[in-house]
């Protein structure tokens, strides 16, 4: 298999034919499976760490903002390329200038971070990230707009507090999920698995709190807690997207997030529809829609150009 091939699928950038060849020749040998692998672990051992002091954080200037790459060799091969942003988001701690680092995910991958606290971070598809090297000894604090599953290492003396566009989420120790795309296809969702957490309202002077398997999710822009019936949903960080009894026009609002591309409903029919199952993240979006063929009747237009599939 030729590298500038992997390389583009690695990318996200190979037509649904390059896509089909690769994953034939990946699945056709344990040899070139583990060809694969390496490739991936080498592809994906990439960080872009760029420094900034704490009076710069604020501004969003792409000017004079320097980076260096290395590898990382803890990560396992499972994980995305990691890319740059080109602009700041936050400001972590003000005690002391910070170091900021900034993953970016691509569509169709996963990320696995340790940070320097010890807490373990798993990042979805299009999500991006930003954190300090290193925190302060009075708050840890991240931003993300994305999907993020985290077990957060207990320290009682700073709090760990993870910023999303419109809500906060503040804890001690303990280990949760937060789905908070910027875009509007997907509506923001804390998810409590154990320990304990505080969402803010949105102003920051009212706190909603969850004791394990409970959600808050926003519905009409308020803030509603409810109980986890299912939390097999939560296993994307393996790789998996699960439906249980999902309305088909919120999986393909998933699927646009999930592989970056736009989805148009002209085909009303379909919205009667609800899905239950499980595909690998990895098999690709193509794949899906011909697994969901088998039991919606629906066809669908790919147009590589406008980065868009019509179903009809």
């Amino acid at each position: 298999m030729e590298k500038e091939l992997l390389h583009k699928y690695f990318r996200g950038d190979t037509s649904p034919q390059e896509e089909k060849q690769v994953m034939d020749w990946a699945e056709a040998s344990a040899g070139n499976y583990r060809q694969y692998l390496e490739e991936r672990k080498i592809w994906n051992a990439l960080l872009i760490h760029y420094t900034t002091s704490a009076e710069k954080a604020s501004t969003f200037s792409a000017q004079n903002k320097s980076f260096i790459l290395w590898k990382i060799g803890s990560i396992a091969a499972s994980i995305a390329l990691l890319i740059s942003l080109s602009w700041i988001i936050f400001t972590a701690n003000k005690e002391e200038p910070q170091s900021l680092q900034a993953v970016m995910v691509p569509a169709g991958q996963r990320v696995q971070l340790v940070l320097g606290d010890g807490t373990k971070v798993w990042l979805n598809s299009k999500s991006t990230f930003t954190y300090p090297t290193s925190f302060g000894k009075n708050i840890r604090e991240v931003e993300l707009d994305g999907e993020g599953y985290f077990e957060v290492t207990k320290n009682e003396k700073a709090p760990f507090i993870v910023k999303t566009r419109k809500y906060d989420i503040k804890v001690l120790g303990t280990t949760f999920n937060v789905s908070a795309y910027q875009n509007k296809l997907s509506a923001f969702e804390t998810s409590l698995l154990e320990g304990a957490i505080d969402v803010s309202t949105g102003d920051q002077t009212e706190w909603i709190s969850l004791t394990p398997n409970e959600k808050v999710t926003e519905i009409d822009g308020i803030l509603q807690k409810d109980t986890i019936n299912n939390p097999e949903h939560l296993r994307w960080r393996e790789g998996l997207i699960c439906l249980d009894d999902e309305p088909f026009e919120n999986l393909m609002r998933k699927f646009a997030v999930y592989y970056g591309i736009d989805i148009i409903i002209n085909n009303p029919n379909v919205l009667k529809y609800k899905c239950t199952g499980k595909f690998r993240q990895t098999d690709g979006i193509e794949y899906a829609l011909r697994v969901l063929q088998k039991d919606v009747k629906f066809k669908y237009l790919r147009d590589d150009e406008l980065n868009s599939i019509t179903i009809i």
